[in-house]
């Protein structure tokens, strides 16, 4: 039996992160996550990083064929962007924030947006101009998390019409 003061080590983030925090909260002192820094290397990378802004909503504008993201919102208030990209699943319950401001068919909850296309990994959401994406929780096995960023990349140049100068170059190696 392991007692809250012995060594407990987590080997990776995502699902380790989560159970590290559980053991945490649950009072295990010595809890160590051994990782590599994907989030450094993304902030080296110039991505800017929320932590602890949840995400309620996407707010949509209104298009001569249909709609367009233009951005989120969250708690704090409301962030523009021209690109949203989901993970399946993100967000499983109701927002809060979607209950205070009553319905609006051009801000729709986290909660809404589910995998429509069990065997694809990356996919555009349907009539949304190209303007988000939508990650496949269910499909992305965790030898496939790399392939993730490069089919974005892919999807991207596609809709543009350019090729795509996808460097390939594995996460591991940021």
């Amino acid at each position: 039996m392991v007692s809250v003061s012995d060594p407990i080590i987590v080997v990776g983030v995502g699902a380790g992160l989560s159970v590290a925090l559980h053991l945490a909260l649950r009072g295990y002192t010595n809890v160590s996550v051994f990782a590599k820094d994907v989030y450094r290397a993304a902030q080296d990378a110039g991505v800017k990083i929320f932590l602890g802004q949840q995400v309620d909503q996407i707010a949509y504008v209104s298009t001569l064929t249909g709609k367009k993201n233009a951005g989120i919102r969250t708690r704090n208030g409301f962030h523009p962007s021209s690109l949203v990209i989901i993970e399946a699943g993100a967000r499983d319950n109701a927002s809060e924030i979607g209950q205070l401001h009553g319905p609006n068919s051009l801000a729709i909850p986290l909660s809404s947006y589910t995998n429509t296309n069990s065997k694809s990994l990356v996919e555009y959401v349907p009539q949304t101009s190209s303007s988000v994406i939508l990650l496949s929780r269910n499909s992305v096995q965790t030898s496939q998390i790399s392939l993730v960023g490069p089919m974005v990349l892919d999807l991207l140049a596609a809709t543009s019409g350019q090729q795509s100068e996808n460097s390939s170059q594995p996460l591991s190696k940021l």
